[in-house]
């Protein structure tokens, strides 16, 4: 997906796949969703390869069916955010990065 210019920034962690969620009443082309696999996600408690999985399955699929619904999403998975292909070293790194890339003013969050 190239990346154009957005308004908006909107992240969504894996435990908030909330396809009921008042965010997505409506289609907003200048929005930007982003979704992604992050390596501090399966460290930073010990979990079983299969939980990981099903969980980055769960968020491609969110990522998917939130497209299929006209929205914009960037989803990026384990390989794009390791340290050694964007140098995301952490969260943070990455939201800079992104809102910073598309030219965002503003940018969301769900309250964990």
């Amino acid at each position: 997906m190239q990346l154009q210019q957005f308004h908006t920034v909107r992240l969504i962690l894996g435990d908030q796949l909330n396809a009921q969620h008042s965010w997505f009443n409506r289609v907003d082309d200048q929005v930007l969703y982003v979704i992604a696999e992050l390596h501090q996600e399966n460290t930073y408690v010990t979990h079983h390869v299969q939980k990981i999985c099903a969980f980055f399955a769960a968020m491609a699929q969110f990522a998917k069916e939130l497209r299929a619904q006209g929205h914009q999403v960037l989803y990026l998975n384990l390989d794009d955010t390791h340290d050694g292909t964007q140098g995301y070293s952490d969260l943070l790194t990455l939201i800079q990065h992104q809102v910073t890339q598309v030219g965002a003013i503003k940018f969301e969050y769900q309250r964990p």
